[in-house]
Formats: structure tokens, C-alpha cells, sequence
């Protein structure tokens, strides 16, 4: 399938999911109990804005920038994974839940160390203290211990990726390749320079090319992209079928299947058999 069939398949593919399973701009209800799956749908949709962004990118010719968002849509597959294999008592829910605190600690001691380093004044920052205050103490309060850096640590892809062989295989493969776009590497600098004269590298001699695309690269990241895209529905589908199937009591069902057959036929890490016979026998 070349670029522009995939892109137009992909597009019909989102509109369809965005339609009939994140039901946007339909209401949705969620029970108390029920946050974890609020939250993983959630995290589906900003995935669907993620892969929507991407094409915007590929079809203007920005293939290096669209790593950075094929990194971020990998990123949002392991979390949706990695909440989607919790135990009965939302152990990893709650970790999720709390990364804003530890993000708020971790920020609160680093403007600390710039005070200190006279970067600015206490003055600057009246409530500071007050907010570290707070939230060292609902960490305490959540079980955390502070002098343990360690659990103080956030989710990271590098841990998510240890779940399983798949995760790892796309971690050590096309996130880190992401990232080196992500982080300017200088190897993907390389892109943006254009040779002169024939006789010179065009690290010596070069001309600025911000126009640079490399079709290979293009349908690559798509690929990737869709891929990733179909294999996280796949899976949210099967972990919703299995583990919540009341949740899915005001779909249509036959949409749910067609569009979930979709998904697993496209990537084939997925018993589309099984997936869709879990779908037709959910009780109602």
C-alpha cells in the first residue's frame, strides 16, 4: 500500500474510530470505580490527535519533526498497555494518578536549586514553600517514602518497555530512533544540509534544504504509525470485552466488530479469530 492509499485508509480508519468507539461529542458516562477506564480512553483519544498530527506533518513534507509525535503516539501505547494489565487493586492506576504530584515535587525542589543558585529570589515565588509543603505530605499520605528517590521516580517508556517482548522490540527499535529527532542528535541534522558542488561533502559545503523528505522514511513512520494505532485499539477492545463488557452496552455492536477486525487484520500480532468471537459471545 504507498502513501497516499495508507494515508486515505488511515483517515477513513480514525473517522470511523472517533465516530463509533470515542463517540465524540456524545455523552459519556462513568461510574465511581471506573476512572482507570475513563482515563485509558482518554489517553486513546489524545493518541488519535497524535496519529492526526502525524499525517498533517507527512503530507507537508516533515518527516524528521513527525518522529516526534510517532515517539509520543509509542509513549501513549505503552501507558494504555501498561494500565490495561493492572491487578485487582489498581495498584498501577494509582502509580499513574500520582505522576502530576511527583512531577509537581520534582520541580518544586529543582526551583530550590535555582533560588539557591541566585537565579532568582524567595520573593519571586511567595507560595513556594507552602506547595512543597502540600505535596510532600500527600505523597507521604499516598505511602510514598521521600527519602526514597527511587519511588519518587515517574513511569518511564525505558520501564514500560520491560513488560513484554513486543514493548521492548519497539523501544530498542523506533522509540529510541524517534528520539534522536526528539533530542536533535546531530545525526538527524544531517537531513536539513544540501551538497553543493561534487567535489565537496556537504559537511564542508552545503546549503540549508528545510524541504527536504525521504519517501523510505515517509511510509515508514506511517506504517509504524498505524500500526501502533491498530494494535493499541486491538487490545483496549479485547481488555474492554473482557474485563468490562457492561462499559460497552451502548455501542453498536456490529460497528465495534467491523471496526475491531479492521484493527487486528492489520496487525498481525492479533488472534483476529478470537478477538472477534470474544466480541460476538459478551454477554448483554
Amino acid at each position: 500500500m504507498e502513501k497516499e492509499e495508507k494515508l486515505s485508509f488511515i483517515k477513513r480508519f480514525i473517522e470511523e474510530v472517533t465516530t463509533h468507539f470515542l463517540k465524540e461529542e456524545s455523552p459519556i458516562i462513568i461510574q465511581e470505580g471506573y476512572e482507570n477506564v475513563r482515563d485509558i480512553l482518554l489517553l486513546y483519544a489524545k493518541q488519535t490527535n497524535l496519529l492526526n498530527g502525524l499525517i498533517v506533518l507527512l503530507e507537508n513534507n516533515y518527516t524528521e519533526e513527525s518522529y516526534i509525535l510517532l515517539r509520543s503516539q509509542i509513549n501513549n501505547y505503552m501507558l494504555i498497555e501498561y494500565l490495561c494489565n493492572d491487578d485487582a487493586s489498581k495498584s498501577r492506576y494509582k502509580e499513574f494518578i500520582m505522576q502530576p504530584l511527583k512531577s509537581d515535587y520534582k520541580f518544586l525542589r529543582d526551583l530550590k536549586k535555582a533560588i539557591d543558585n541566585g537565579w532568582y529570589s524567595e520573593s519571586e515565588f511567595p507560595d513556594r514553600i507552602n506547595k512543597l509543603n502540600n505535596v510532600r505530605s500527600e505523597l507521604r499520605r499516598n505511602g510514598y517514602d521521600l527519602n526514597n528517590i527511587r519511588s519518587l521516580s515517574p513511569i518511564t517508556v525505558a520501564n514500560l518497555a520491560r513488560e513484554d517482548k513486543l514493548q521492548f522490540g519497539i523501544y530498542i527499535s523506533l522509540y529510541r530512533k524517534a528520539s534522536k529527532h526528539e533530542h536533535s542528535d546531530p545525526t538527524s541534522l544531517e537531513v536539513y544540509q544540501s551538497q553543493v558542488l561534487e567535489d565537496y561533502s556537504s559537511k564542508v559545503l552545503f546549503k540549508m534544504d528545510l524541504s527536504k523528505s525521504n519517501p523510505e522514511d515517509e511510509l515508514e513512520i506511517l506504517t509504524i504509525a498505524s500500526d501502533v494505532y491498530f494494535l493499541t485499539l486491538a487490545h483496549l477492545i479485547k481488555y474492554l470485552t473482557r474485563s468490562h463488557s457492561q462499559l460497552l452496552d451502548n455501542y453498536d455492536k456490529a460497528k465495534l466488530i467491523e471496526i475491531a477486525a479492521n484493527a487486528s487484520m492489520r496487525y498481525s500480532s492479533v488472534n483476529k479469530e478470537e478477538f472477534i468471537r470474544d466480541l460476538m459471545n459478551r454477554k448483554e
